[in-house]
């Protein structure tokens, strides 16, 4: 019998069938999970010598804005705070910023390729797991007043237990920030089966606010959500509608110019009245009622 991962409830229908991979819903914590889940080995062999991601130039701006805002917002709720560790830390970039922000920092990346960047860079990083760190810790008995996982725990297979570990990680009055794909969302809508986040064998689960709750109830935090969206994300939603079909982004974080330019002229006047002038302005509707593209939950443990 099939359940879910997170609620363990057998209340699931099967959702969409991608490369291989079959996508079940949950009904009753509403979240996307792969079944059956790949072999750990096999992720880990995978995360370490194989995935990789590409950024452009325009994403990496209002990467570092978003960087910007969460940084603020944790250092408000928690002005005390002096260490952070980044799970997932990618290139580095969120740790050169919370290091330029005073805060003693530690980095975990398992995948060889970005580890050797953000070591360029100058970051403090570990080339490992999280599972591996978690070990590591026990013997060393580290704690932090931040931890952060940008875009990491629809990687994950086991997000219980790593929520377990990573509040155990926290000290009293610290801050757990998660970022994810809301699949509670305009987005998820209108796109389904084409959602933009479904990319299997990356992303194995993909969460709501209701995933969330039902997650956290049995542990002593404090919770806050939020969400954001792109303009591409607005867009998508709007041409979806009008074609009646799902307009499927080919990459969420495209170099805007760059199209701007490979347009026809009429055609490029559409996109620069519509998509760079008008859905910058109507895009924060897109996050009214926790409906934004991206979820983002800070939890404080009491």
């Amino acid at each position: 019998m099939i359940k879910c991962p997170l609620c363990k409830q057998s209340k699931v229908k099967e959702f969409f069938k991608k490369r291989d991979f079959f996508y079940f819903e949950c009904v009753k914590c509403f979240c996307l999970f792969v079944y059956p889940l790949p072999d750990k080995k096999v992720l880990k062999q995978y995360y370490q010598f194989e995935f990789s991601y590409n950024h452009s130039l325009d994403n990496h701006a209002r990467r570092l804005k978003q960087y910007e805002k969460v940084l603020k917002k944790m250092k408000k709720m928690n002005p005390q705070g002096k260490n952070l560790l980044d799970v997932g830390c990618g290139t580095g970039t969120f740790l050169g910023l919370a290091k330029h922000k005073k805060l003693k920092t530690l980095g975990i990346e398992p995948s060889l390729k970005l580890y050797k960047i953000a070591k360029e860079r100058g970051a403090k990083v570990l080339n490992c797991t999280f599972e591996e760190f978690c070990r590591l810790r026990s013997n060393l008995k580290l704690s932090f007043d931040f931890i952060t996982l940008f875009h990491v725990i629809e990687h994950i297979s086991d997000p219980r237990g790593w929520i377990e570990n990573l509040l155990e990680l926290l000290r009293k009055g610290g801050f757990l920030y998660i970022e994810t794909p809301n699949i509670d969302s305009y987005l998820y809508f209108s796109q389904r089966e084409f959602y933009t986040f479904l990319t299997p064998p990356d992303h194995l689960i993909l969460f709501s606010k209701r995933s969330f709750l039902r997650l956290l109830k049995n542990y002593k935090v404090k919770v806050n959500f939020s969400t954001y969206s792109y303009p591409e994300h607005l867009m998508g939603v709007v041409k979806s509608f009008i074609k009646g079909k799902a307009y499927v982004l080919e990459n969420s974080c495209f170099n805007q110019d760059n199209i701007s330019r490979s347009l026809p002229i009429h055609k490029r006047f559409k996109y620069i009245v519509f998509d760079r002038f008008l859905a910058p302005i109507f895009t924060p509707l897109m996050n009214i009622f926790d409906k934004g593209s991206i979820l983002q939950i800070y939890i404080k443990k009491l």
